[in-house]
């Protein structure tokens, strides 16, 4: 913002709003625009009370190697309600920066946790002659390692240049500072940050790409291993729902860091609702997903572990495997509990 000709200075206030015909002289607004009160009540309001189901069922389900969610919906929680304190308060530089940095690295967990599940439903449904390169477009036992290094990489890179973007920020007194404008100063920062959003954007891509295509190919397997059961097609729907939300909001992520010119797409950092509609609506949807398709409700317990055990789960889908079909056509339906015991219990289906 720019400050009125007509009005006295001030070294630490600028003009924020014009209500009627009167100024009201506030102090610095960190945002680009003046953010909306009401709107972001609601996301500090929606965005903790589906974190805190999140973590219920993460604890009710035992599924613990879905922990990455839970640390990506709590940063989700403590940004949004961050920016609400922020908005409400424009003069305390701490929620602000507290609320753009968790909201910037917070998908990072929610995208690892995808790739983690992933994992699950790949060797849970994937028949054991085809967990190879050839048929999934990666390698097996590296699907987690894989994407979740490069999920960290990028993590670790978005962070310090928003680090140095958040620094830059929090030691500029001038009256009309925004992120915008420290985007602008610090040149190393942004350009570490678009570098860690191309790559996240990338593994993001990448992995939409291969989550899709094993969800089609799979169909093939239907009447032959473990691939028909609502167990772990509901999941699969959840993935590939999931990474194309990420993946969406990444897109935007990267194209909305300011440019040196006037015109482009720093329209897209300037206005608020380019935020909301693209960022927080995209997030909010994929925690939804993650609430509706819990990976505890439909993997059998053996999945659900820190770490997955893949010779045993290759020797229970073979214990089980036979048993698969009735009468060389119909289908058994099998529940999570069913591969508790050390044989595993058939329940008709209906």
């Amino acid at each position: 913002m720019s400050r009125s000709a007509d009005l006295p200075p001030f070294d630490m206030i600028a003009i924020s709003r014009r209500t009627g015909s009167h100024y009201t002289a506030a102090v610095i607004n960190p945002y680009i625009y003046d953010p909306s009160i009401p709107i972001a009540a609601v996301g500090a309001a929606l965005f903790p009370l589906i974190s805190g189901f999140l973590v219920y069922q993460y604890f009710r389900h035992r599924s613990w190697f879905f922990w990455a969610a839970v640390i990506g919906v709590l940063m989700e929680a403590i940004g949004f309600i961050c920016r609400i304190v922020s908005a409400t308060d424009e003069h305390k530089d701490l929620p602000f920066l507290i609320s753009f940095l968790m909201i910037l690295l917070a998908p990072s967990f929610l995208a690892a946790a995808c790739y983690t599940a992933f994992s699950r439903v790949v060797w849970f449904s994937c028949p054991s002659e085809e967990l190879r390169f050839k048929t999934l477009w990666c390698f097996p036992r590296w699907i987690t390692p894989t994407f979740v290094t490069f999920d960290l990489l990028s993590f670790v890179i978005q962070l310090i240049g928003g680090g140095l973007i958040s620094r830059s920020y929090d030691h500029d007194n001038s009256y009309d500072r925004s992120i915008e404008e420290s985007e602008k100063k610090v040149l190393s920062g942004r350009v570490i940050l678009v570098l860690g959003l191309i790559l996240q954007l990338s593994c993001y891509g990448s992995f939409a790409i291969i989550a899709a295509r094993y969800f089609i190919i799979s169909r093939k397997w239907r009447e032959d291993d473990l691939g028909d059961w609502k167990m772990w097609r509901k999941l699969s729907w959840m993935i590939n729902i999931a990474a194309g939300l990420i993946t969406l909001r990444a897109i935007y992520r990267t194209i909305e860091i300011p440019h040196d010119k006037e015109t482009g797409l720093r329209y897209l950092q300037s206005h608020e609702w380019c935020f909301w509609v693209f960022d927080a609506l995209p997030i909010f949807a994929t925690l939804l997903v993650f609430a509706m398709f819990h990976p505890g409700r439909y993997l059998p317990r053996t999945y659900t572990h820190w770490t997955l055990d893949k010779r045993r789960a290759i020797q229970q889908k073979e214990e089980i495997r036979p048993q698969s079909l009735v009468g060389g056509e119909e289908l058994v339906e099998f529940r999570p509990e069913d591969f508790e015991g050390t044989r595993r219990s058939v329940v008709s289906a209906a």
